[in-house]
């Protein structure tokens, strides 16, 4: 929520909160969805029939262009480009991106305004939106996206909710990141209505044993036929659905994102909906989509960007893994290009469902444990705390069995006296302040075996 409507949002009444919802919810509508978007989306959903060779030709042309633009007006690029002898006019193959070295979240910050267009080519938009992201190693950076990738990214997300027969305009409860109840509210109604969005907004940070029934008969009061949000906190309603017997006829899709869907989440929410939860993988830099088709298996959409899958070792079990490295095909005010999104996936054989991309077998991204706040809500996707932080290279949240957090915190140069009270108020702010919070500067994290960090570790919770 912006921060003029933040300011006043926590002490306001909740029939008002209400209303700020939905004047935010209308605020993103026109945002996402202005009159041209159908346009788009219906131009989108073609490419679902286009060949591959169709989707590569139409990739190029678009990836020439993009390539063409930052080498003229995007000064860390032209001079990228001019070192690595690559003319953006004659690249014929998608492969000629390995010239440039692969673009990294710490490239970003360390550029800064070196990395935005001094001005943009014709027909473009001229309008961009700042955007805050913090992925899953819970560095905070900012970035500027132009309108038309914004639009783009959200066409195709369009796309792939179509094919499982959503449709524009259905009410949804979502279980976000956001905060949408006041921390310190701890009795029901654990909700607040975006009547613009059509969406019932879940608080993810008051869901727990004591709590759950309030959900349940929110959604059920309401017949509520879509359920969105994070897997974890989608599958801890889950739970208490089964553990109350309860029923919600009035479910017809289950949608998850921002996290990795794992098998046993994927078992919990089919035991409790009676379905098949959906997933899709996106993220704010907007360099890599991957949607789940009908047949349920996940597909690159090649035509979105172009995604390039750099051998990363191999898992536990033997199996290759590789690194999603994304070039952004729209977004002309701060173009991505070989950008590390710090995830890792596992290919798959191929899916008989008809619709274009490589299938991917698996998702290693966001993979956390859930804190567990005093009022026994769980809580995940903590990473948002960190959004605003481009002080911080690296977190890592720590929860002991007594409940109490410990943050560790591998600080950029930029750290500051300030930021340790900074990061005390966003935790509290998401949290509450019921929780000891201990933050201490670290030169490094470890890593799982796979490579990747995990931002939460609770004690015990594996």
């Amino acid at each position: 929520m912006r921060a003029d409507l933040s300011a006043v949002y926590g002490h306001a009444p909740i029939w008002a909160q209400h209303l700020l919802c939905s004047a935010e919810g209308l605020r993103l509508r026109r945002l996402r969805f202005p009159a041209r978007f159908d346009a788009r989306l219906r131009a989108v959903r073609e490419r679902s029939g286009w060949t591959p060779a169709q989707i590569a030709a139409d990739r190029l042309a678009r990836l020439r262009a993009l390539l063409v633009h930052a080498c003229a007006r995007v000064p860390y690029w032209r001079d990228a480009m001019t070192k690595a002898g690559l003319v953006p006019e004659r690249i014929a193959h998608v492969d000629e991106l390995e010239a440039l070295a692969i673009c990294t979240k710490d490239t970003i910050i360390r550029e800064g305004p070196r990395m935005h267009a001094s001005e943009l080519p014709h027909g473009h938009a001229l309008r961009a939106i700042e955007l805050n992201t913090s992925g899953t190693t819970g560095a905070g950076m900012h970035l500027r996206a132009s309108m038309d990738a914004v639009h783009e990214q959200w066409a195709v997300c369009w796309r792939y909710r179509m094919w499982h027969g959503l449709a524009p305009g259905t009410w949804c409860g979502q279980l976000g990141g956001r905060v949408i109840v006041p921390p310190s509210q701890q009795v029901p109604p654990f909700h607040r209505i975006n009547w613009p969005g059509r969406q019932v907004l879940l608080s993810s940070y008051h869901l727990g044993t004591t709590t759950a029934e309030a959900y349940i008969e929110v959604l059920h009061a309401r017949g509520v036929p879509w359920i969105h949000g994070y897997p974890s906190m989608v599958a801890t309603l889950a739970d208490a659905i089964v553990e109350r017997g309860a029923q919600l006829p009035a479910i017809r899709w289950v949608t998850v994102a921002s996290e990795s869907l794992t098998a046993a989440a994927r078992e919990r929410i089919r035991r409790a909906f009676g379905l098949e939860p959906r997933e899709h993988y996106a993220q704010s830099e907007g360099v890599a989509n991957i949607s789940e088709c009908p047949a349920g298996r996940l597909h690159i959409d090649e035509d979105f960007s172009v995604v390039e899958l750099i051998p990363h070792g191999r898992d536990h079990d033997g199996v290759p893994v590789y690194r999603v490295i994304g070039t952004s095909l729209e977004n002309y005010h701060q173009p991505f290009i070989r950008y590390d999104t710090g995830d890792l996936v596992r290919l798959a054989s191929g899916c008989d469902c008809g619709l274009p991309g490589r299938v991917i077998a698996a998702i290693d991204g966001r993979q956390e444990d859930m804190l567990v706040l005093p009022s026994g809500a769980l809580v995940g996707r903590a990473d948002h705390i960190f959004k605003s932080f481009e002080s911080i290279r690296e977190a890592q949240i720590r929860q002991g069995r007594g409940g109490d957090i410990s943050i560790l915190v591998v600080p950029r140069e930029q750290w500051g006296a300030g930021d340790e009270q900074r990061l005390r108020d966003a935790c509290s702010a998401r949290l509450g302040g019921d929780l000891a919070v201990t933050i201490s500067l670290v030169p490094a994290i470890a890593r799982e075996s796979s490579g990747k960090l995990r931002l939460v570790v609770r004690e015990g919770s594996r």
